[in-house]
């Protein structure tokens, strides 16, 4: 009879496990902002505008997301205004992921440090070869890799097939620096068409090296894909 209640008990067991990995096979094509943006207040993209105007800069294909100011002093002691200005770059209508720019200006004069990429042009074809399903597949297949890959000596999070099973996915079609692909490649030149696929939460706000929900990107020529940021719901996952 205890042997019999054992089984029972595995048995239910396994059958809430197998409920709990059921997959809901949702996932939607997302055209809005990729980017978290801090507000700009009122009379900031005048600023903006005025700034670039006057130092020869285009606004063309830039999404302004952020403007500090402060007042500095040099080392004579003068003081100066001193202006920063940040962007996120589009291409044939579609974001670039993962590259953010700046400018940095005294006294409403561009100065000479900054190094924002100068990418080659991709070409303008932006037909697609991926279906959405098939989106959702390589998201699970890389998410999962890189959980296994970043957690193996925690058994408790090494189970592929249960986190984010159950949300919905959100793919963005968009480009890349390649170098996020392989660090080997030369930074800021070549830009890769993706597809950025998270669940859920289709702008999250990525700090540093944590993000809230797992980020998957796919090439889409050739389905190359990697998971910069193998997170599982709960808190981010250490990468070691």
């Amino acid at each position: 009879m205890k042997n019999a209640t054992l089984i029972l008990i595995a048995v239910a067991f396994l059958a809430a496990c197998k409920q709990s990995v059921h997959d809901s096979g949702c996932i939607t094509r997302y055209d809005g902002p990729p980017y978290y943006t801090v507000p700009l207040r009122a009379g900031q993209l005048d600023t903006i505008h005025a700034l670039f105007g006057a130092n020869g800069l285009s606004t063309a294909n830039l999404n302004f997301t952020n403007y500090i100011s402060d007042t500095a002093k040099d080392t004579s002691g003068i003081p100066y205004l001193s202006q920063g200005i940040y962007a996120t770059l589009n291409v044939n209508g579609l974001p670039v992921f993962n590259t953010n720019l700046n400018w940095y200006f005294r006294d409403g004069i561009l100065q000479p440090n900054n190094y924002n990429p100068q990418f080659d042009y991709p070409g303008s074809d932006t037909t697609t070869t991926w279906t959405l399903p098939a989106l959702r597949n390589q998201f699970f297949k890389s998410y999962e890799g890189a959980l296994y890959k970043t957690n193996h000596r925690n058994p408790l999070l090494a189970r592929p097939g249960i986190y984010y099973r159950d949300s919905c996915m959100y793919a963005q079609l968009g480009y890349i620096d390649q170098w996020w692909s392989n660090n080997s490649l030369a930074y800021g030149k070549k830009l890769l068409k993706v597809w950025r696929i998270v669940p859920s939460n289709p702008n999250p706000v990525v700090m540093y090296y944590h993000a809230p929900s797992a980020i998957v990107f796919v090439v889409d020529s050739t389905g190359f894909a990697w998971c910069p940021f193998p997170t599982y719901p709960g808190g981010p996952i250490s990468i070691d």
